[in-house]
C-alpha cells in the first residue's frame, strides 16, 4: 500500500534547478550510507550524548561535504540525531535542500537528501517481511527525465522466513518500477551473497556493487554470527544509468558500522 511521506523540501532547491543545464546534470554522484541509527548500529535509537552532540554532528557534516553527493541515500536513519531530541536535518544534513525522511519503524528507517527538488514521494510496505521493512520512492525531474530513487533496507537473516522474504522483496521492488526507465535504488540488501542481486540483472539493471568493481564488502564490524567473509550488504543498483567511478569510504572517524558506497551515474539515452 501506498502513503504520503513527511518530507521537507526547501525553495532553495528550485535555485539549484533553475540555473542547471536544460538536460540536466551530465552526470550524478549517488551514495549509500547504512548510518546505524547514529549509534555504530548497536541500537535503534540515537545514543549521542549531549557533551559530544555538536563535536559529533561536526564529523557527519564533514564527511558528508566531503562526499559531495548529489543525491545520498540513508538506511537506518533516524529523524532524531542525539538524547537531547534535536533533528538530525538540522544538526547533520541541513546542507541539502531536499530532505525526505520515512516512517521509523524500530531498526527500519530510511531518508532520501539531495540536491535536486522532489516531485512526489511514497512509501511503499513489503508484502513479505518478518521486520517492518519497506521501501521510500521518491521521484526528482532530471532535465526531461522522471527518476525514481528509491531508498530501502530488507530484511535481515534473523529466522528462515526473513532470509525466504528477501527475493519477494526485491521482486515487490522490480515490478512496481518494472514500466519506468530512469531508476535508482540504493539500500542496504541484506545480502549474504551476489546471487541474491542476480534477479536485478535479469530485469536489465546494473549494480555498483557486484558489478563491474567486483564484489566490495561494506561491513566493518564483525559477531559471531557473522563469519569472516565477503558481505555486498549496500549497494546501488540502477536502471537507464550507466555506471562509473565506483568508491568505498569506510568512515575511519567511526561514524557507522556500515562502509558508505557511492558511484556516478551517466544517464543513457532511451
Amino acid at each position: 500500500m501506498k502513503g504520503k511521506i513527511r518530507g521537507t523540501i526547501f525553495a532553495a532547491a528550485v535555485a539549484v534547478v533553475a540555473t542547471a543545464n536544460a538536460d540536466g546534470p551530465e552526470t550524478l554522484r549517488v551514495v549509500q550510507w547504512n548510518i546505524g541509527h547514529f549509534a555504530m548500529g548497536k541500537s535503534c535509537n540515537p545514543t549521542v550524548t549531549a557533551e559530544a552532540s555538536a563535536d559529533r554532528a561536526a564529523k557527519y557534516r564533514a564527511k558528508i561535504a566531503e562526499l559531495d553527493a548529489d543525491f545520498l541515500g540513508v538506511s537506518e536513519y533516524d529523524p532524531v540525531f542525539d538524547v537531547l531530541g534535536t533533528p538530525a536535518t538540522n544538526a547533520v544534513f541541513a546542507s541539502f535542500p531536499t530532505r525526505i525522511e520515512g516512517p521509523k519503524n524500530n531498526y527500519q528507517s530510511n531518508a532520501v537528501f539531495s540536491r535536486l527538488p522532489c516531485v512526489r514521494s511514497s512509501v511503499v510496505d513489503f508484502a513479505a517481511r518478518r521486520q517492518r521493512t519497506y521501501f521510500l520512492d521518491t521521484v526528482f525531474r532530471i532535465g526531461t527525465n522522471e527518476v525514481h530513487f528509491v531508498q530501502t533496507h530488507l530484511d535481515w537473516n534473523s529466522s528462515e522466513e526473513a532470509t525466504d522474504a528477501r527475493p519477494r522483496q526485491i521482486r515487490q521492488m522490480i515490478d512496481y518500477l518494472r514500466e519506468f526507465p530512469y531508476v535508482i535504488i540504493c539500500a542496504d540488501f541484506n545480502v549474504y551473497g551476489a546471487g541474491e542481486y542476480y534477479p536485478f540483472l535479469m530485469a536489465g539493471y546494473s549494480l555498483a556493487n557486484c558489478g563491474a568493481a567486483g564484489c566490495l564488502d561494506t561491513v566493518i564490524s564483525r559477531d559471531e554470527k557473522m563469519p569472516c567473509r565477503r558481505y555486498p550488504l549496500d549497494n546501488i543498483v540502477v536502471k537507464g544509468f550507466e555506471v562509473g567511478d565506483v568508491f568505498l569510504d569506510d568512515t575511519d572517524c567511526k561514524l557507522s558500522d556500515h562502509k558508505v558506497i557511492g558511484c556516478t551515474l551517466k544517464t543513457i539515452t532511451q
